[in-house]
C-alpha cells in the first residue's frame, strides 16, 4: 500500500457509524391510507425470511383487512388516534360524541396537574373537539360522510398532528398522575423524565408504556379495547399479541361485543388491523322487480288458437324470418293483455223467406271469424265477430233476399300436420286451411267467383291449366266432311 494512501481516522468511522444509524428514508404515501385486503402484507413479505412469510401467509385468515399509516415518527400515535373515532363511528350513536367531548375536556385536571394550563393545550384538543362534532353532524343527518370526514381530517397534516400533540399530552398526564404504576418500566423510576424525553417530544414514536396511557386514558373509558399484534421473527406461524387491554365499564366488568381497537407492529412501524367483523357490510339493495310488460294488440281475438294449415306462412316471404325445418315453431313470445270485450250489440233479427227442403251444408270456417254462419231454420240472426264494436241504433230494415244456392258438398284436403304459431297474429282475411289445394274441385257458385283468381279455372289462378283441345277426339265423332278430307 503507497505511503500516501489516504487512512481514514477514528473520529471519521465515528461520524460514519452515526450516520448510518440515524439514517431513516424519507416518508411517503398518505397519513392514513384506504382500508385494503391484508393479502397485500403476504405479498409484501413474499420474498422475505420464511418466518415472516408463514407468518403474513396466516395473517388474511384471521385479520382480513388494514391500513397504512406513515411511517413518520407519529404512526403510532396517528393509528391510536383514528382507530380512537372510528369505533365511535361504528357505534353509530350520536349521544356518544357528544359524552366523549365532555369527558376530554374534563381531562384537562389531569394537565393541570402536570403544570400545562389550558391556554396551552385548549388550541390542540379543539381540533379534536371540532372533529367529534363534525362525525355526530354526519351522523345525525345521515349523509354518509362521517368516514370521509375523518380519513380527510387525519390526512390534514394541521389537523392530524393538532390531534396527535394533544393524544401524546394525555398520555404523558396520565403517565405522570399514575408514577406508582409505571415507576418501574422507566429509567431509574424517574416518571416526569421518561415523558419529557420519550413522549412529549415530536419526533418520539409510541412505545409500549405510552401505549398503555392511552388505553387508560382515551380507550377503556369510551368503552373500547385496544390490542397491538406484533410480527418479529419469533418462533411460531402466526403473529403474537404484545400488548391486550380488555374493554370493561366503570365497575371494571368486561364489555361483550365492544368495538377493538388493532395495531400491526413491525420493528419500527404500527399500522392498523381490521377483523372482517369490525367492517360493516355494504347492504345491496336488489333490483325492483320489473312491471310486466302490458302490449295491446289490436283486433286481437280473445278465442284464438293456432290452427293447422297447409299454406305457405306469410312470414316465409320477408328475408330471414322463416322456420328452421320442417314442424318448426316461430319463437313464441308471451303476451301480456288484458281483454276487455265490448258488450255484443243488438241487431234485430231480419225474417228471410222460407228455406229450401234441403239444409245447406255450413262451411267450415275454421278461425275466419268474419264469416257470417248461414244457419237453417224458420230464424236466423247476424253472430258480430268480438273484434268489432259496432252499435247498430238504426230501426230493423227489411231487405230482399234471393233463396240461396244450391247445396254444394266441398271436400277438403287433410290438412298437413303443421302446426303454427310465433309473434305474428294471423290475420282474419287469412285463406282457410286447404284452401287453394290442387286436389279440390271449386265450384262455381256465383258470376263473381266465377271471375275471380280463386277459380282454378280462371287464368289467374296459379293452379290454373287450360284445356287442350285433342284432334283424335273430334275425328271420333263420324263428321263425314273429316272423314271426306282424309280419304281425298
Amino acid at each position: 500500500m503507497a505511503d500516501d494512501a489516504y487512512m481514514p481516522a477514528d473520529e471519521d468511522y465515528a461520524h460514519l457509524q452515526k450516520l448510518s444509524s440515524e439514517y431513516a428514508p424519507e416518508a411517503t404515501g398518505p397519513l392514513v391510507g384506504e382500508r385494503q385486503s391484508s393479502a397485500a402484507i403476504t405479498t409484501q413479505y413474499a420474498t422475505a425470511d420464511p418466518v415472516y412469510r408463514v407468518k403474513t401467509a396466516a395473517l388474511p385468515a384471521k385479520y382480513a383487512y388494514f391500513r397504512t399509516c406513515r411511517g413518520d415518527g407519529h404512526c403510532g400515535w396517528r393509528a391510536i388516534a383514528f382507530t380512537y373515532f372510528e369505533a365511535l363511528l361504528r357505534v353509530g350513536d350520536v349521544g356518544k360524541f357528544e359524552d366523549e367531548e365532555a369527558r376530554l375536556n374534563s381531562l384537562g385536571n389531569l394537565l393541570a396537574h402536570i403544570g400545562y394550563s389550558r391556554d396551552i393545550w385548549i388550541d390542540f384538543a379543539e381540533e379534536a373537539f371540532e372533529l367529534l362534532r363534525k362525525l355526530a353532524h354526519s351522523l345525525r343527518n345521515m349523509d354518509g360522510q362521517a368516514a370521509e370526514i375523518l380519513l380527510q381530517t387525519f390526512n390534514d397534516t394541521s389537523e392530524s398532528m393538532a390531534i396527535i400533540t394533544y393524544v401524546k399530552l394525555l398520555a404523558s398526564a396520565w403517565v405522570q398522575t399514575h408514577s406508582d404504576d409505571f415507576m418501574h418500566f422507566v429509567p431509574m423510576g424517574d416518571v416526569k423524565a421518561y415523558c419529557a424525553n420519550n413522549i412529549e417530544p415530536t419526533q418520539c414514536e409510541a412505545d409500549n408504556i405510552g401505549i398503555a396511557a392511552l388505553a387508560e386514558a382515551l380507550v377503556k373509558p369510551a368503552g373500547f379495547g385496544l390490542e397491538v399484534w406484533y410480527l418479529d421473527r419469533s418462533p411460531g406461524e402466526e403473529i403474537n399479541r404484545s400488548f391486550h387491554s380488555e374493554p370493561t365499564d366503570h365497575h371494571h366488568v368486561p364489555i361483550p361485543n365492544a368495538p377493538m381497537l388493532r395495531l400491526l407492529y413491525k420493528p419500527g412501524h404500527y399500522d392498523i388491523l381490521y377483523k372482517a367483523g369490525d367492517v360493516p357490510r355494504v347492504h345491496h339493495q336488489p333490483p325492483p322487480p320489473q312491471q310486466s310488460l302490458h302490449v295491446a294488440l289490436a283486433n286481437s281475438f280473445d278465442d284464438f288458437q293456432p290452427t293447422a294449415s297447409n299454406v305457405a306462412d306469410v312470414m316465409t316471404m320477408i328475408p330471414g324470418m322463416y322456420p328452421t325445418g320442417l314442424g318448426q315453431r316461430w319463437p313464441s313470445l308471451s303476451y301480456d293483455f288484458s281483454p276487455s270485450p265490448a258488450s255484443c250489440a243488438q241487431v234485430t233479427p231480419i225474417q228471410p223467406y222460407a228455406p229450401v227442403p234441403t239444409p245447406i251444408t255450413p262451411v267450415s270456417t275454421s278461425h275466419l271469424d268474419f264469416v257470417t254462419p248461414i244457419h237453417s231454420g224458420h230464424t236466423s240472426q247476424y253472430n258480430r265477430p268480438s273484434i268489432h264494436s259496432i252499435h247498430l241504433d238504426q230501426p230493423p230494415v227489411t231487405l230482399p233476399i234471393h233463396p240461396p244456392p244450391p247445396p254444394v258438398s266441398i271436400d277438403r284436403a287433410a290438412p298437413i300436420g303443421l302446426e303454427r304459431g310465433g309473434p305474428f297474429r294471423p290475420s282474419m282475411y287469412e285463406l282457410e286451411p286447404g284452401f287453394g289445394s290442387s286436389m279440390q274441385v271449386q265450384p262455381f257458385q256465383t258470376s263473381i267467383f266465377r271471375n275471380s283468381h280463386f277459380n282454378t279455372a280462371h287464368y289467374m289462378n296459379p293452379d290454373f291449366e287450360p284445356e287442350q283441345w285433342c284432334p283424335d277426339g273430334d275425328y271420333s265423332n263420324g263428321n263425314k266432311g273429316r272423314h271426306k278430307l282424309q280419304s281425298s
